[in-house]
């Protein structure tokens, strides 16, 4: 691969069910994903976290967390950087700091180890996720500091296949009211399913039970929409 290559290389190097399902999440998902390395470096970004930073792919494998983190909270990324790789995973709320100098407000959830030398983040936008976080004003960084353990280990399969169903909708960008069409169901009802599969996961948020899904092994390979 040529260094003005902008496509779009599949995240991980094997070629296991596990690994085909993440790509093919990780790629067509209209929810922003990331991969970085163990040096916060990028490796690998999908075409809705390259709209959303402003960013091309290409630009941003020559990036680093930090780039995207707001200068004030930067010295403090070695100490954090080190408890997420030993916890296994941060959720919490970030303010991202784009190409054009502006910062956009996300939910964050990312899963450190997704394969080896390679950790997730997961990026709900409220312009895309339709609901407000909620965030106070003055406080772009939110609880990113607090770390949680993610799910790495199963004895078997957590969720039915209405929750498994709903939660690849919502990791493919899917909101409530998509969703419900897809399945056939009340929105209500798709919230009240996605929050047994929240509870099921130990998941605290949607961005969160994504990115423990999909390390969990808990997510369909996905069908188009429709389909």
């Amino acid at each position: 691969m040529s260094d003005t290559d902008d496509s779009i290389p599949p995240p991980l190097a094997g070629d296991s069910a596990d690994d085909d399902a993440l790509w093919a999440i990780f790629s067509g998902s209209r929810t922003p994903m990331l991969l970085a390395n163990d040096d916060r470096r990028y490796v690998n970004a999908n075409a809705a976290a390259c709209e959303l930073v402003g960013y091309t792919i290409h630009e941003l494998r020559a990036m680093r967390i930090d780039d995207l983190t707001l200068p004030e909270y930067r010295p403090f990324l070695d100490d954090i950087w080190a408890d997420f790789l030993q916890r296994g995973g941060t959720i919490g709320q970030f303010a991202i700091l784009r190409a054009d100098g502006t910062t956009v407000r996300v939910e964050l959830s990312a899963t450190a180890h997704v394969a080896p030398g390679l950790h997730l983040s997961i990026f709900i936008n409220p312009a895309v996720a339709g609901e407000p976080l909620g965030l106070a004003e003055d406080d772009g960084k939110g609880n990113i500091d607090e770390p949680v353990r993610a799910v790495t280990e199963h004895s078997g399969q957590l969720l039915d296949d209405t929750e498994r169903r709903v939660v690849t909708l919502l990791a493919m960008g899917l909101n409530w009211h998509e969703v419900a069409d897809e399945i056939g169901a009340p929105a209500s009802e798709v919230r009240s399913v996605m929050q047994s599969a929240m509870d099921k996961l130990g998941a605290r948020t949607r961005a969160h039970a994504v990115s423990v899904a999909i390390r969990a092994g808990e997510i369909d390979l996905p069908e188009a929409p429709g389909s």
